[in-house]
């Protein structure tokens, strides 16, 4: 069961996993919190939430008591020394048709907030429409963000370029939101200014290619083009976005991204689409076509453990783990741990442990809970 404590009587039953060991530890509730939105401190200290009021754990995930507002955003980032970066999701077009993002800055560890503004230059960016049908001016950061070996940042953005003109599948054409892409993009002064886009993913996907001995090779399809893999027009219902930024055990960059997730709902029944990864080992300025490594998936978060292993979650329908221990190459062992579709965040919060932190159903309302797990490799 997930936990005693919070009544939850959800049943999780976790596979053998081919060279990983996971094992369902406690579950504890996330005191006063409504989003299981998570930021942790280099110094070790935890906040959940996203009010006025959040819960902070100084333990580990163990033990929560209400404190003041974290971060806030998805998109925060400890740069050390004290140096906390948060920055909201949208973009504001400027005369000059670079954009303006709204962000907060710490000097001193999130104990006071300077408000400012950052420069992103995307020259070929248009409007963004969203699910809920706002209109950005141009594209969203959402979670995924990192800081490079040389002190660089990279963060991962959704949106349009001019002229896409592909719309989402399964959305009334009324809503005009045209499928997405998902880019990087760069900056060299720890936020200030944000720019060389580079495309992850728009519409394209790898998949398999063609075998020797099909009957049509070297008829009508030419011996070249014999391949154990090829590029293929993309399955998404959405394109490719909310991805996720991790750096493999190998120093490989992983980006992991939705490509649907509209709810069933008035009777019908809309099913899952893929969870995709891209690779980079170049430090984000190409990327592999993204391949397909789960069934589902909305905002994927991603933790590299101290043991090598990279843990994923998502949700959409029901809450997910799924593992790498080849530095992303291959994924397995994807098991369910809760039944909401609300977006999960993990962290790895003592050896060979990490806490997901995900809402929890209790009667007519919901509560962010923690649930520890231990990950680690079997030894023979």
């Amino acid at each position: 069961m997930v936990s005693a404590a919070s009544g939850q009587s959800f049943k999780i039953n976790v596979p053998d996993i081919p060279g990983i060991r996971v094992t369902v530890g406690k579950s504890v509730i996330i005191p006063g919190q409504k989003s299981p939105l998570t930021f942790q401190f280099k110094d070790g200290p935890i906040v959940v939430g996203k009010g006025k009021q959040t819960a902070w754990s100084y333990d580990g995930g163990k033990t929560w008591k209400l404190g003041p507002a974290g971060p806030r955003q998805k998109v925060a980032i400890d740069l050390g020394n004290g140096e906390i970066l948060s920055i909201q999701r949208n973009s504001y077009r400027r005369p000059d048709g670079k954009f303006t993002l709204k962000q907060r800055r710490s000097l001193d560890n999130w104990q006071t907030v300077m408000e400012e503004e950052a420069v992103l230059d995307i020259p070929q960016a248009s409007s963004t429409v969203t699910g809920s049908g706002d209109r950005i001016d141009g594209f969203l950061f959402h979670h995924g963000i990192l800081q490079l070996a040389n002190g660089d940042l990279i963060g991962t953005m959704y949106g349009n370029y001019k002229g896409d003109v592909l719309l989402c599948d399964g959305y009334p054409p009324e809503f005009n939101q045209r499928k997405y892409r998902t880019i990087v993009v760069f900056s060299k002064d720890k936020g200030h200014t944000w720019g060389n886009p580079v495309l992850v993913a728009y519409d394209r996907m790898l998949a398999r290619g063609i075998p020797a001995d099909h009957k049509m090779v070297g008829k009508t399809i030419p011996i070249s083009r014999v391949s154990a893999t090829t590029v293929v027009p993309a399955i998404t219902q959405e394109g490719f976005r909310e991805a996720d930024l991790v750096q493999a055990p190998n120093g490989d960059l992983l980006c992991v991204m939705r490509s649907g997730g509209r709810n069933p709902g008035g009777g019908v029944n809309l099913f899952p689409t893929p969870l995709y990864c891209s690779r980079s080992t170049d430090g984000g300025h190409t990327w592999t076509p993204p391949a397909q490594i789960a069934d589902r998936g909305v905002c994927p978060n991603l933790v590299t453990m101290k043991n090598g292993i990279i843990v994923c979650t998502y949700s959409r329908p029901g809450n997910w783990l799924i593992f790498s221990d080849d530095n992303g190459k291959t994924w397995k062992g994807a098991f369910q741990f809760g039944t909401t579709d609300s977006y999960n965040y993990v962290l790895e919060v003592a050896p060979d442990t990490i806490q997901v932190y995900h809402e929890v159903k209790k009667g007519k309302d919901k509560i962010v809970m923690g649930t520890f797990f231990e990950v680690k490799k079997k030894t023979n």
